[in-house]
């Protein structure tokens, strides 16, 4: 999955664990932000609060 292909999209994320977020998706490249993984983080529509994945917590993402 290439998560920079999501970045400043509006998107409908679902995870693994069965949770669903939808809102504005921004790109985090793993060498940049020094994690072992790409992520998005989301601004959540629901409660204007941002949460960030990883790519191997994502289930699937829709853009929207």
């Amino acid at each position: 999955m290439n998560l920079l292909n999501y970045n400043n999209k509006k998107i409908v994320l679902n995870t693994k664990s069965g949770n669903t977020y939808e809102g504005m998706a921004y790109y985090c490249n793993a060498d940049e932000y020094e994690t072992e993984e790409d992520e998005l983080t989301i601004k959540n529509k629901t409660d204007g609060k941002y949460y960030g994945f990883a790519e191997s917590e994502i289930k699937s993402i829709e853009i929207i």
